[in-house]
């Protein structure tokens, strides 16, 4: 592992630490394998927050923290050892490693991952029955979703901890983890921007290249093939999330991934994808047409869409709020339809805007950070250091009654990733076109 990687997962261990009591006990799980067949699994992803304090890549791992210390008995030394941090492990197996790739095993925690003290998972669950029956803790933070859906070798060792808490609850607080890290994974240092602007420039690049290629009769999979070609041509380990290619009436479903339809001259192309780089994500959306030239219809509802991402992103700055962007769009599509008379007076333009205008992005693509409004504390207020997606969206279906019929099976979707800073937004993504005319000459033959 890098020094700058090694030092932004160490900072993080001693962010949380620095959050809870001495009397805590913080118990981090990695994932698991996963079957997929009878004789293979789906491919690792390792557990976000568990990387976000790791930067480890193996399954089958625990963290421990104890911001006030804990005695172990090391493996190396044969001695007690005062510690705050212990990273467990799967335990070196020359057969498994020539089968499925080399373990960094316990013995080199310290020195590949900077956490000081490595053990192997096998005791896990002995360690963590003795720390609880001590009388020092008081408070113990594990991610009760995890720990519900944990499997394999882990599980088994934390057999006992799970059947004690009917009697250990009456003494220990047990509290989820996962809203502590929610808030910390919400502002973006330096190192993770870093991260995310490499994920969002590769995505745009990826656009760019793909964009140029597409023409009436390829199938919506071979654009995502070429797309994701370029992805990791580039760099880039795995996607953010199933490509979405969606040509014709399908740019009116959001989440459409089947990527099997031929695209036709005329139609409209919605591609909304997202490289992967060291766990962070990018999230791009463009709609092009299929055949370089959009139609009179396709232009006026692309600009509406184009005109109102302007004026969110320009709207953007610290304490500016989500959901107060997210109205200011709907207002700004809702006048753009009005005033090419597609809309009723009265009539709820929601129906056809269907989503928010934008969500934070990072380790997951819809990131899982603190965003809403809590008592005295405001997360849904933007502040310098939060990554977020601008991405208003229109969309007219083939039987949308309402709306005149040379409109219908034109779905629009335009999307950046947007750094807030202290002077405003900043687009993680604006080496992608996104003007009609820019796109039309992406697009000439």
């Amino acid at each position: 592992m890098e020094l700058a990687e090694k030092l932004f997962h160490k900072s993080r261990r001693e962010k949380l630490s620095s959050m809870l009591d001495e009397n805590s006990l913080v118990i981090v799980l990695g994932s698991t394998n996963v079957a997929r067949s009878y004789d293979d699994g789906y491919k690792f992803k390792q557990n976000k927050n568990f990387y976000y304090l790791t930067g480890f890549n193996e399954p089958n791992a625990v963290l421990v923290l104890a911001p006030g210390g804990m005695e172990v008995h090391d493996e190396k030394s044969k001695k007690i050892k005062k510690t705050k941090e212990i990273l467990f492990v799967q335990k070196k197996d020359p057969l498994r490693e020539t089968w499925v790739g080399r373990r960094l095993g316990y013995s080199n925690v310290k020195k590949e991952l900077g956490i000081d003290t490595g053990m192997v998972n096998s005791k896990i669950g002995d360690v963590v029955a003795d720390l609880i029956s001590r009388d020092k803790y008081n408070k113990i933070y594990i991610s009760l979703f995890d720990l519900n859906f944990l499997t394999g070798e882990v599980k088994e060792q934390l057999r006992g901890f799970e059947s004690s808490w009917i009697t250990l609850s009456t003494n220990v607080q047990i509290m989820d983890v996962n809203f502590l890290l929610a808030k910390m994974r919400s502002v973006k240092n330096e190192f993770e921007i870093e991260q995310v602007r490499y994920a969002s420039t590769v995505t745009a690049a990826g656009f760019y290249n793909t964009i140029q290629m597409i023409k009436p009769d390829m199938f919506e999979y071979q654009v995502q093939a070429l797309l994701e070609y370029h992805y990791k041509e580039l760099g880039c380990q795995d996607v953010a999330f199933e490509t979405i290619v969606a040509g014709g009436n399908n740019t009116c479903i959001l989440h459409y991934n089947t990527n099997r339809n031929k695209l036709k001259s005329g139609d409209l192309l919605l591609i909304d994808s997202g490289a992967e780089f060291n766990y962070y994500n990018g999230d791009l959306t463009r709609t092009v047409p299929v055949n370089g030239k959009f139609t009179k219809e396709q232009r006026e509802v692309y600009q509406i869409v184009l005109d109102a991402q302007y004026d969110v992103i320009k709207k953007i700055k610290p304490g500016v709020k989500l959901t107060d962007l997210k109205k200011y769009s709907v207002e700004r599509l809702k006048k753009g339809m009005q005033k090419l008379g597609l809309l009723k007076k009265g009539f709820d333009v929601t129906k056809y805007t269907l989503h928010g205008v934008g969500h934070h992005i990072g380790l997951d693509t819809h990131d899982a950070v603190a965003n809403k409004s809590i008592g005295k504390n405001d997360y849904d207020k933007l502040v310098a250091g939060n990554i977020i997606t601008v991405e208003p969206g229109i969309y007219f279906p083939e039987d949308a009654k309402e709306i005149p019929e040379r409109y219908r099976k034109i779905g629009v979707r335009i999307e950046d990733d947007v750094l807030v800073t202290k002077y405003g937004g900043e687009v993680l993504s604006d080496s992608l076109p996104k003007e009609i005319e820019d796109i039309e000459f992406l697009m000439m033959e």
